[in-house]
This record gives C-alpha cells, structure tokens and sequence, in this order.
C-alpha cells in the first residue's frame, strides 16, 4: 500500500504524535461500516497517529525480488530471501528472539514502514492458523485498541474495523482493513491487510511466517505503515511503527501460548 494498511499501532509517543493533530469533532467515534468499499464521511474523527522502537538494520534489498513498483496496495516482497540472508536472520534471531525492530523503505515503495521480525515457539502452520482467525484479532491488537471486529466478509476476503483512542479519549482514529487469504511466496507465507477508509490516508500491513531455527517455531514478520492526514514527525512515525509490529509479535506470543 502506498496508501497502505497495517493492523494495530500502540501507544508509544502518542503524547508526541498526538499534539500535532486537532480533533475535528472531539472524542467522536467512526462507526463501523457495514460495506467494504464506501468512501470516508464527509465528517469523520480527528488524525491518526503511527506506530513503532529502534533496533536491528533495516532488512536488506535483496530480500525482495526487486524494486519494481507491484501497484498501489500491492505487497513487493514476492521473490525467496537469499541464503545468505536468511541465514543472517536465523543467525540473529538464535541470539535474540526478539521482537527486532527497525524502519526502512520498502523496494518500490516510498514510505517508512515498520519493521520487526521475531522467533514464535509454534510451528509455521499454528502461527499461520492464529493470523487468519480474524474474530481474535482484539487479542492480536491488544488493550491499547477500543474496538477491534469483523465488519464484512465478502468471497475469501475479511475485512476488519479498528477503533483506537488516542490523547487519553479525546481524539479517536479508526480504519477499516481488508485481508486477502494468505499465500506462499519464496519468502514465506504472507497474509497482507490493505486499507479500505477510515479517518487517515492510507495504511498497510504485512506478516510473513517463515520456518525458524528449530522444527518446533517459526520466524514472524511484521512490516507495517500508517499514514496520517497532517504532517508528523518522522522520528516519532518511525518508533510507533516499529513498536507496533514488535507488540503484534509479542501479542501473537501469547496467544499462542494460552491457546495452544
């Protein structure tokens, strides 16, 4: 998505992020829509914050097939990570389980996503299994989230209403995401969200599930951006972001771990 989508986004430096957007109708909230595709109201809530922490180097090219442009909302990373890379991220995932976390610039795109990746003790099948359950996505976003269901479901495609106060309940954001059916590429199994409206620009997320440093887990990845409707801080763009794929992660953790 380069107006693109992402699941949850959590609340480190919303103080920071939050003061740079004016509600436009308080602590109204978005309701959720009852058809995927109709545009955004004519009057909807206040500006969106991002999400993301620092960590690890942005993943590297080569780990995308190349940087031709797949379209707007389209996910580029459909070619094998190398050996080498692959082994460089097994290398440090067996000293670090992480959630790692970085920003980068995704080939054929321009925005700043977020990025973690992090070892699940499952194997591929189970994470991917958790990730489709769209009606337990509440757990996979976490507290931070008022509101987090499905809305519509139309052929093999789920769409998911997000509502996220922000300023302490005075500003409320809310997006709606659609989610294709998951599919393998060299690199992974990836399921991909890409937004349908809400009171943003734009936003975009990507999980990969990849085989992990031993049969019993896996590796998940989280790439995710978020575009608000005014001009905010990269720096503080950045840590939301990144800070988000890393909860995501670590949400997923738990949710396995309760629900095996």
């Amino acid at each position: 998505m380069n107006g693109t989508a992402r699941l949850p986004l959590f609340a480190r430096g919303f103080a920071l992020v939050a003061a740079l957007f004016t509600p436009s109708c308080g602590g109204a909230e978005g309701p959720p829509p009852s058809t995927p595709a109709a545009a955004p109201p004519a009057e909807e809530e206040p500006r969106p914050p991002v999400d993301g922490n620092l960590a690890m180097p942005a993943p590297s090219a080569s780990a995308a097939l190349s940087a031709t442009h797949a379209g707007d909302g389209a996910w580029p990373f459909v070619g094998a990570l190398s050996d080498g890379d692959r082994d460089a991220q097994l290398e440090r995932l067996k000293k670090d389980p992480g959630p790692i976390k970085s920003n980068w610039v995704p080939p054929g795109k321009s925005d700043r996503y977020g990025h973690a990746e992090g070892i699940i003790e499952a194997p591929t099948h189970a994470v991917r299994a958790k990730l489709l359950d769209f009606t337990r996505y509440k757990d996979l976003a976490g507290p931070k989230f008022k509101n987090v269901r499905v809305v519509d479901k139309q052929g093999q495609n789920t769409d998911v209403y997000f509502q996220l106060p922000i300023m302490r309940g005075l500003v409320t954001i809310w997006y709606v995401t659609r989610f294709q059916p998951s599919r393998a590429t060299g690199g992974g199994d990836v399921l991909e969200g890409t937004f349908v409206k809400g009171n943003i620009k734009s936003m975009h997320i990507a999980f990969t599930v990849r085989p992990g440093t031993e049969e019993t887990n896996s590796v998940l990845v989280c790439d995710l951006v978020l575009r608000p409707n005014v001009p905010a801080p990269q720096s503080a763009l950045d840590e939301e972001l990144r800070d988000a794929c890393g909860d995501a992660i670590n949400s997923l953790r738990k949710t396995i771990a309760a629900n095996p």
